[in-house]
């Protein structure tokens, strides 16, 4: 007979430990149509914000994962923020966006390297408290909330536990004699459920769903993340963190059930179910219907259950670009955004936006494919200016100047994997600085993009005939097409 041992507040667990896994069943097709794309790149930008939040001074240092193959060029981006890394360890590759510990790498098959990020003074700090097992330094130098690391250190170091959901859940709402269940509330800053499925707005594990310090730390990664680019990721993850969710763990699996997607993996093996639920203030418009928790009926569903805040655009935000509103600019810019994500996807490259305001468009690439780095040329300081602002991690890659005499963004070594042009730029300048131009797109450039917006179409009647009259020739067979890509004549 298994042997029983009592922790963390009466909670038995039973004496063996399950293989580690996470496996997810989504409620059907079209919530996993919208939503799975969406989780994916909240991750991507959760994976950048670690280590912003130490760029912006929020905390010491950084624990990433990093691919092998973009080591070399997550360490360019780290150094031009100030920061370094080195690994601390080498993993094998987790099938899962979650685990509750390290994959032992194996000889042969791919890995991944655990670097931590941080000053040179603090990665070298850290380093030694890692070595020495120092759990109290790693936790300050990490950046946790004291009540948080003293919590982890209880629970995960000193009682073993790989699962620190029940007794966050006890210190919420301690439960009554004898029972496994629990209902929480809380801010969605502190809600970890979603941590299986790679959402989470704080890095460590919160010693309770309403503490305040994880609170105000989850604001700041929020911050962070809309100031790096991902204001619609973080709409959707403080969405998703306010849907209900219901967190069930027997016999060492643990069942996380949500609106939208159902997740099975590890937790500590128990004789006696326990239950966590969270109920949340707004239900997903693609969400299950049913009569158990964490689902509505179709009858609640009638009602108006999203309730999301969007932060409102600064007034530049389009007004730089020449368009009197977002949803204009919105409109303008689909075309371009869907080309250039054609062309590049899945890999990425370097993306140059000659005359690129206030660099939205190229945000909005960057969004569709992190692996873009993005490079902009304009004339107006502010717009650059603006430009740095929304992308903080390329801010150097953002210059002030004329497009056609520039020659700081045109380095002899550098060649971009594409250029967008408004063609229309070429006519209004004299032909020999014209010609130059064409010359540098010609040799520095595998692709060009060419596109144009009403104005210049009502000249010219379509694309095809203005980028004709500077100099390209357009691909697409679309006599309609504001965007495509060209050669030149």
């Amino acid at each position: 007979m298994t042997a029983v041992k009592t922790t963390a507040k009466a909670m038995e667990t039973l004496d063996f430990v399950l293989p580690d896994f996470t496996r997810r069943s989504w409620v059907g097709k079209a919530a996993q149509d919208i939503w799975e794309l969406r989780f994916q790149r909240i991750t991507r930008a959760w994976q950048e914000m670690e280590w912003l939040a130490v760029a912006a001074g929020l905390r010491a240092c950084a624990i990433v994962i990093v691919m092998p193959n973009t080591f070399v060029q997550q360490a360019g981006d780290w150094a031009r923020h100030g920061l370094s890394g080195i690994p601390i360890e080498i993993q094998g590759v987790s099938s899962s966006s979650y685990s509750s510990s390290a994959v032992p790498s194996e000889l042969g098959k791919p890995f991944l390297y655990r670097v931590v990020v941080g000053t040179p003074q603090s990665v070298t700090a850290f380093k030694n408290a890692w070595d020495n097992d120092n759990h109290e330094k790693i936790g300050r130098l990490l950046g946790y909330p004291s009540c948080c690391h003293q919590f982890f250190f209880d629970v995960w170091v000193e009682r073993g536990l790989i699962d620190t959901t029940w007794p966050m859940a006890i210190a919420t709402a301690p439960a009554a004699d004898g029972e496994h269940s629990v209902e929480v509330n809380g801010p969605p800053e502190a809600n970890i459920l979603w941590r299986w499925m790679g959402l989470r707005a704080v890095p460590h594990l919160p010693c309770s769903f309403t503490c305040q310090p994880t609170v105000v730390l989850g604001q700041q990664f929020i911050q962070i993340g809309r100031q790096a680019g991902y204001e619609q990721e973080m709409d959707w993850l403080l969405e998703i963190l306010s849907w209900p969710v219901q967190w069930s763990a027997l016999h060492g699996i643990a069942e996380i059930k949500t609106p939208l997607v159902k997740v099975s993996t590890r937790t500590d093996a128990t004789a006696h179910e326990y239950v966590v639920r969270r109920p949340g203030s707004s239900y997903p418009d693609e969400g299950a219907t049913g009569l158990g928790f964490p689902y509505q009926t179709a009858a609640k569903l009638r009602r108006p259950q999203r309730q999301t805040t969007r932060s409102a655009h600064p007034d530049w935000y389009a007004a730089d670009n020449g368009f009197v509103s977002v949803t204009a600019m919105t409109k303008a810019h689909e075309p371009i955004v869907a080309a250039v994500t054609a062309v590049l996807s899945p890999h990425g490259g370097s993306v140059l936006d000659l005359g690129c305001g206030n660099g939205a468009l190229l945000q909005k690439i960057r969004r569709a494919n992190p692996a873009v780095a993005p490079f902009g040329l304009e004339l107006d300081d502010g717009r650059i200016a603006h430009a740095r602002q929304l992308h903080p991690t390329f801010a150097d890659n953002f210059l002030t100047g004329n497009l056609l005499t520039n020659n700081a963004i045109w380095p002899p070594e550098r060649q971009y994997t594409m250029a967008i042009l408004m063609p229309g730029r070429l006519l209004e300048a004299p032909p020999k600085q014209a010609d130059q131009l064409r010359q540098r797109l010609r040799t520095q450039c595998d692709h060009i993009l060419v596109y144009t917006y009403d104005d210049w179409l009502e000249r010219y009647g379509n694309l095809a005939k203005l980028a004709q009259a500077a100099g390209f020739h357009t691909l697409s067979d679309d006599d309609n097409a504001t965007a495509s890509l060209a050669k030149i004549e």
